[in-house]
């Protein structure tokens, strides 16, 4: 009885090291997109003017409701659904998930840095588009603001 109980465990043991190995092996080609690297850098463009235009009508969002901060955080969220959708929507039509885009420059950063060496237009488009998304972002959290903090309690002690 014991033979055979170890047998299975040893059967068991093999097939988890076998299957450890085959997932080991196709996490790379379940998390890389099937992109060309042309099509990213456009991918990534495309997203970085989305953000511009996100970030523009959150701005006039705060600029609006800027006295009544429950309307605000409201129409916050409904834009941020919003938002979400549209880019689930552009990555959609680029055959790829949120997830493969973000996976995608860890496999093939090698690639889109000498694909932007050699289209140095594309690289500007994309570092002005950068520069103007991180900028309409500090004006949003200055605009926005901290919301005012509760004061603790004070202590019974």
């Amino acid at each position: 009885m014991n033979v055979v109980y170890k047998s299975v465990q040893e059967i068991m043991i093999s097939f988890k090291i076998i299957f450890g190995v085959f997932i080991f092996l196709m996490i790379p080609l379940i998390v890389s997109a099937n992109i060309t690297v042309d099509a990213y850098c456009q991918l990534s463009i495309q997203c970085m003017q989305q953000e511009v235009i996100n970030f523009q009508e959150l701005i006039a969002l705060v600029n609006q409701y800027q006295d009544d901060r429950e309307t605000l955080n409201q129409q916050e969220e409904l834009k941020k659904v919003e938002f979400a959708q549209a880019r689930d929507t552009l990555f959609s039509s680029y055959g790829i998930t949120n997830t493969e885009y973000g996976t995608y420059m860890g496999y093939n950063s090698q690639a889109v840095i000498k694909y932007l060496e050699d289209n140095p237009e594309i690289k500007q488009q994309i570092d002005e588009l950068s520069a103007q998304a991180n900028s309409l972002m500090e004006q949003y959290e200055t605009l926005k603001g901290v919301e005012e903090e509760i004061p603790a309690e004070p202590s019974m002690d």
